[in-house]
């Protein structure tokens, strides 16, 4: 079942969107529920209590206690990997969403048009997402991993070295170069000769590295720099 947030402090944008993401669940014919906030204290509170487990939060950017960007910041926090779709007025906020790695921006006077299509998006990445895995094998045993669940690989001559989330490691026979050839339909980014990164782990980059959603930290070569921003900013869209 997917799990969806809507905060916004305009009542009439609460209501519109709970009743199309509803309906949009049900087209897709996929279980869901809606929780709605009318401001992002209590939204923020629920992931800072650790009783928060959404897949999707449509998030208003200008509210009056505790405005969106602040609130996605502090939820960031928690949860880095929560897909959040900002509901916004104005479009002057729009690069401040790389910040927070922001999905979409959603322009309120185009909501009534506009949603579906971004919706149906979130959804296609959602369950995506849950359905790719990455096999290998590891001491004569085959093992399997969700893709949105890895961080990067590295390589160390002969073997690959695998870090996830949680802090799993595994390490197995094989060359980076066979690894980036299975993953290259997936967000991922050959930032150095030696590793190969999810592109939507990645947390900022700066220089001549770049900074892994569990604080790993991780060169990026000069002739790769160009491709590895490009991904990053693509994974972030």
């Amino acid at each position: 079942m997917l799990s969806i947030a809507v905060c916004d402090d305009e009542k009439r944008v609460c209501d519109f969107l709970k009743s199309a993401s509803l309906d949009l669940l049900a087209e897709a014919d996929l279980d869901g529920k809606v929780t709605v906030f009318s401001d992002g204290e209590p939204l923020c509170a629920a992931y800072e209590t650790g009783s928060a487990d959404f897949d999707l939060i449509l998030l208003d950017i200008t509210m009056k206690t505790c405005d969106g960007l602040t609130a996605a910041k502090r939820i960031r926090e928690k949860n880095r990997d929560v897909m959040i779709v900002f509901v916004t007025a104005s479009a002057e906020y729009v690069f401040s969403g790389y910040e927070v790695r922001a999905f979409r921006y959603l322009l309120k006077p185009e909501l009534i048009n506009g949603f579906a299509g971004v919706f149906r998006e979130c959804l296609r990445e959602l369950t995506k997402s849950d359905e790719v895995r990455f096999t290998f094998q590891c001491s004569n045993e085959s093992k399997s991993i969700s893709v949105r669940d890895i961080l990067f690989f590295e390589s160390d001559r002969r073997k690959v070295r695998l870090v996830a989330a949680g802090g799993r490691e595994e390490t197995f026979y094989d060359k980076l170069d066979n690894v980036e050839e299975r993953l290259k339909k997936e967000d991922f980014v050959r930032c150095h000769q030696s590793y190969f990164v999810n592109a939507r782990k990645i947390d900022t980059i700066r220089g001549g590295e770049l900074v892994m959603s569990d604080g790993s930290v991780l060169p990026v070569s000069k002739h790769r720099a160009k491709e590895t921003n490009e991904a990053f900013l693509w994974a972030m869209r």
